[in-house]
């Protein structure tokens, strides 16, 4: 069948205000963060105002997935283990997903699917790790967002995604392929839009818009920096799905391209350990996304 995706600038446009928005914090914090010269004390003088969002924070420090020694009880000694970027990444990640809680997704399990994004965004830690990626600023943040197109569609236009995913379990495909086949706006390209509506981290935003696409001279000319971080997402999204942790819409299964593997200088016979260790990471998901979770 011929692909015929509809536009989905089109589409968007038309929804906008149904659309949702960041809190303040979100943007105030990251430019705390991104400031050379601003404290652990200005951050979490900011973090404060938002009492609901610190305590979810801390919850998240203190699980198993960190294991911090004796846990901690301020967002200073949070920091002072993690880093400005791990608690930045869980403050954007936890703000995102409020923003997208959908009170009823017709298409799939709401809980499955952020089992699954989640254990993408584990996967994709380990990855990073594996291959000693030197910047690993938005993996986790990456992985956990990479299918915010499909909660937005949910959010604006159920039924259209209730289609799609009843034809890629039908014809045993991918959601995407699914999409282009019955004509719908294409979650990857919806996902992007919003990560641009949001002013989320251009390397966000690229493996939002790229995670379904192989090929890096098919992204867009993005830097050698973004395009090895979208090949990381890339990796993790096949590998939670063949571990078949969560579901995000459809059931089929890909193999990892071997040109993907090479430029991210995993070679074959070493799959074996990093799926061990990915298997590791996703022991502690399940607690870690009852807390993630607005209602958790």
């Amino acid at each position: 069948m011929e692909s015929r995706a509809a536009a989905p600038s089109d589409f968007l446009l038309q929804n906008l205000d149904s659309l949702p928005t960041l809190p303040t914090v979100v943007y105030e914090l990251t430019e705390l963060i991104n400031d050379p010269m601003s404290s652990t004390s200005e951050i979490e003088k900011i973090m404060v105002n938002d009492q609901a969002l610190t305590t979810r924070i801390l919850r998240l420090v203190n699980s198993a997935y960190y294991a911090i020694p004796g846990g901690v009880t301020t967002v200073s000694r949070a920091i002072a283990y993690l880093g400005f970027d791990t608690v930045n990444q869980l403050v954007l990640g936890s703000a995102i997903m409020d923003s997208l809680q959908c009170e009823n997704a017709e298409a799939f399990d709401l809980n499955k699917f952020w089992q699954h994004s989640l254990g993408v965004a584990m996967g994709a830690e380990s990855i990073a790790k594996f291959v000693r990626l030197q910047k690993q600023t938005d993996v986790f943040t990456a992985g956990l967002i990479h299918d915010m197109g499909k909660i937005a569609l949910a959010q604006i236009s159920p039924q259209t995604l209730v289609t799609s995913v009843a034809y890629a379990k039908e014809k045993q495909t991918s959601l995407e392929e699914a999409e282009r086949q019955t004509g719908s706006p294409i979650h990857t390209e919806i996902g992007a839009f919003l990560a641009k509506k949001w002013k989320l981290p251009s390397t966000i935003e690229a493996c939002v818009k790229y995670h379904h696409t192989f090929d890096p001279a098919r992204r867009g000319g993005l830097t050698a920096e973004n395009n090895k971080l979208v090949d990381i997402i890339t990796l993790s999204n096949l590998l939670i799905h063949a571990l078949k942790f969560g579901n995000s819409g459809h059931d089929r299964i890909e193999g990892a391209p071997k040109p993907l593997l090479d430029r991210l200088g995993i070679q074959p016979d070493q799959i074996k350990t990093l799926v061990g260790k990915i298997k590791d990471s996703l022991a502690n998901a399940d607690s870690f996304l009852q807390i993630l979770n607005k209602n958790g």
